[in-house]
């Protein structure tokens, strides 16, 4: 039994050797003789070269690892700063023992200080475009080659354990020359339990960052991640559960400057089950909740939203889909709305990115007072060129609740009902090229307007609208009648305050001159019949164009006034000084009703056809008047004048001559049968040398001005007696016939004043009076032969 005693002390003189040789290795062993070697090899490997500027460490047992410190591993050639990677601290460590068995226990994986420079340069080269290179290089490989397909052989694969991950303080840098991007993730650290296949973790990351893009205004902030995690990698699968993501972020400078990043962002994401099939490709997320709090977002002073859904997707095949979908948010500091506007949304979403299609099912968009609803088939994701369609309805709502809502004080109107009752449906057409609504129906308070609208060039922002519509009521809409105001059928002078006129005159216009300035239209509404006040107008159509600061009224006719009214106008609000131009062509128009309508003037009665042209500039209604040129025809006929009754003052100076009164009608009136003319209009001067009128009486000339800027008038006419057996008590005016009686018009436009020449008259009926008696002598006493001798006596001026 000696050998086995001696046999056993051989065996322990033999593991003390053992003992003492590792002992002895391990305390003269120098890793720090072998840098050259380990960074010629990491230059064989990556091309680049790499710095030890610090102590290299080993242990051997029971954790077989390595430390150092200060790494270094150069950039790329041609990229800033020199370095792509630098390490202030680097430890990795085995089990020694399992690592025996053929087991991977590896203890936690220290980074600290890390800074890392990532870039791509204005051709599109990025600084690690050579280490994929000299990767594929190193195994025979393209640098993109497949992963080992199913059923090839792999290799045993050996359980893996490490007891963490601990990054410390890390800082990455992005450059991007092409996109002129910066970003930089400052403060980094992650920290996990321990990892191992199939089982649970914790992982947690805090990290800063800095993010500076083209044309915006530069962004810092926070961000923090939390999770359970559960991954089995032989499947490719993992289960991350009571995920929690928070954003806190700020933009440096001046509120104004901001542009369409907010001042100040909060975000948090939940996902309480996040189920991922990386074998399949295929993931479920549940109980995704998004929470944003923006401070001056754009136009808002403040966003709150929250987004609620539930994600599948399936990336092999491309396809993607939101079950269920929902959301809402407050809006405050929107433009012109002084209250929180709320929205609400919900949805069933799903998309294939192959065929590049999606649908929007059972869409709902609701912002008290309105609900809008919709299906939309979406294609051309995978190309570029969306393509959206599908029907859109906007439930009957009541504008003015909506309009309370926002804040918007409305005009009040005639109608209890006027603008209470709204609703629209189509069918929303959207392509690379226009967004419209086809089959559009707007229905108001019981009144319906169809055709078609949206942005007909999404390139321009052209609005574009064609609409139809039947019989349309203003009258509901109009402004309310003050007590004791006269309706425009019953009658008026046009007159009114020369103060009020006056104030009104020089108060400026305000025009939306920026909002007209970038207007793009073209507008056309065409209705078969329109009720203002009591009168009817027949198909109207009003067509208007709008450009570059120049708005242009294309179309305006109009069945009216027992005629047709046609013309075309411009507004040019290109310059300081807004100016205005159009035409007008009115033919066989009633008058009165007419003036009444435009002027609430209802002096003139008859039927006329009128043309114009005209053009003028200005700020205030004053300038306007001074500023106006152009030219106009007119032709009337069948109708009369009231306010000045020309036979009458001819019946009264006639008896003035005779020695006579003559009682002054019921009411002052001149009729008339034709009266034409033209007039020049300069810097508002309006200006007629050819008036020509006609009555079964009088014939009358005239020519004068009409001052509009001053509203002055200084006219002068002739009238002449033509006809004493018709018209106007002519039996009177015997002794008047084939007399020129000049009048003169002057005054204002609120006192004309019309008188007669009464000299002139009374001279001319001499003249008249002796000029018979001539001829009935002559007629006596010749008979037949006077002809010549009158003849002569015209010569004479009798």
């Amino acid at each position: 039994m000696k050998w086995i005693k001696r046999l056993g002390l051989l065996l322990v003189a033999i593991i003390l050797v053992a003992i003492l040789a590792a002992i002895a290795f391990a305390l003269t062993f120098d890793p720090n003789d072998y840098k050259g070697q380990i960074a010629s090899q990491v230059e064989k490997q990556t091309g680049r070269s790499i710095q030890f500027n610090g102590d290299l460490s080993v242990t051997l047992f029971p954790w077989l690892g390595a430390a150092t410190e200060d790494v270094e591993l150069a950039n790329a050639e041609g990229f800033d700063p020199e370095s792509m990677v630098r390490v202030q601290r680097l430890e990795a460590q085995a089990a020694l023992l399992p690592l025996l068995r053929g087991e991977f226990e590896i203890g936690t994986l220290l980074l600290e200080g890390a800074e890392i420079y990532l870039a791509r340069d204005a051709e599109g080269r990025s600084n690690w475009d050579d280490l994929l290179e000299h990767r594929a290089e190193a195994s025979g490989k393209p640098a993109d080659s497949a992963p080992v397909a199913d059923g090839e052989p792999a290799g045993e694969a050996r359980p893996l354990t490490i007891g963490g991950i601990d990054i410390r303080e890390a800082t990455l840098h992005w450059r991007d020359e092409q996109a002129g991007q910066d970003v930089t993730i400052e403060g980094l650290s992650l920290r996990t339990g321990t990892l191992a296949d199939g089982e649970p973790t914790r992982v947690e990351m805090a990290s800063g960052f800095r993010l500076d893009l083209p044309d915006m205004p530069a962004m810092e902030g926070r961000v923090d991640l939390a999770a359970d995690v559960q991954a089995w990698l032989d499947r490719q699968d993992a289960e991350i559960s009571d995920l929690e993501l928070n954003l806190s972020a700020n933009t440096e400078g001046d509120p104004g400057d901001a542009g369409s990043l907010p001042r100040q962002l909060d975000a948090a994401l939940r996902v309480a089950k996040a189920d991922v099939r990386g074998g399949d490709s295929q993931a479920r997320l549940e109980g995704v909740v998004l929470d944003l709090e923006a401070n001056e977002a754009g136009p808002m002073t403040y966003l709150e939203s929250r987004i609620e859904a539930v994600l599948e997707a399936d990336w092999s095949r491309g396809r993607y889909e939101m079950p269920s979908l929902s959301f809402e948010a407050d809006m405050k500091g929107l433009p012109e709305v002084r209250e929180t506007l709320s929205v609400a949304g919900s949805a069933v979403v799903s998309a294939d990115m192959e065929a590049g299609t999606a649908t929007i099912g059972d869409l709902v968009l609701t912002s008290d007072p309105v609900n809008l609803r919709s299906n939309l088939s979406l294609a051309g994701l995978d190309t570029g060129e969306l393509t959206a369609s599908g029907p859109v309805t906007v439930d009957s709502f009541n504008p003015r609740d909506l309009a309370g809502k926002l804040g918007i004080t409305l005009p009040e109107m005639r109608g209890k009902e006027a603008l209470t009752r709204l609703a629209v449906n189509g069918e929303l057409d959207v392509t690379p090229t226009r967004a419209m609504i086809e089959g559009l129906s707007l229905k108001l308070d019981g009144r319906e307007i169809g055709g078609r609208a949206g942005i007909d060039n999404l390139d321009s922002g052209r609005l574009f609208a064609r609409l139809e519509g039947g019989e349309f009521d203003l009258n509901p809409y109009l402004a309310p009648k003050v007590a004791g105001e006269e309706s425009p059928s019953s009658g008026g002078n046009g007159g009114g305050s020369g103060q009020a006129s006056t104030a009104a005159e020089n108060a400026e216009i305000e025009l939306p001159t920026e909002t007209l300035r970038g207007l793009n239209l073209d507008a056309r509404l065409q209705l078969a019949r329109l009720i203002y006040e009591e009168y009817r107008i027949g198909n109207p159509v009003v067509h208007l164009t709008a450009a570059g600061g120049q708005l242009r009224l294309s179309e305006l006719t109009a069945q009216a006034f027992e005629g047709r009214i046609a013309g075309t106008g411009g507004l040019d609000v290109r310059g300081d000084v807004p100016s205005y131009s159009g035409n007008v062509d009115i033919a066989g128009v009633s008058l009165q009703p007419l003036l009444m309508a435009v002027m609430d003037e209802d002096r003139l009665i008859g039927k006329g056809n009128v043309s114009a042209n005209l053009s003028t500039q200005g700020k205030r209604v004053d300038q306007l008047k001074s500023a106006l040129d152009g030219n106009a025809e007119f032709a009337l006929r069948d109708g009369k004048v009231k306010g000045f009754d020309i036979g009458y003052m001819m019946r009264r100076a006639q008896a003035r001559i005779d020695g006579k009164t003559e009682p002054e009608p019921a009411e002052l009136e001149t009729d008339f049968t034709a009266i034409t003319g033209t007039a020049t209009i300069r810097n508002g001067v309006v200006r007629n040398d050819d008036l020509a009128g006609a009555s079964p009486l009088l014939r009358v000339s005239g020519k004068g001005e009409v001052d509009l800027p001053r509203e002055t008038i200084d006219y002068r006419a002739t009238a002449t007696v033509v006809n004493t057996a018709t018209g106007q008590d002519g039996k009177a005016l015997e002794k008047l016939k084939s007399v020129p009686v000049p009048i003169r018009i002057g005054g204002t436009f609120d006192d004309p004043k019309v008188s007669l020449d009464t000299e002139a008259l009374i001279r001319g009926a001499a003249e008249g009076e002796v000029k018979r008696r001539v001829e009935e002598e002559i007629d006596k006493r010749l008979e037949d032969k006077g002809e010549p001798i009158k003849e002569l006596l015209k010569g004479f001026g009798l």
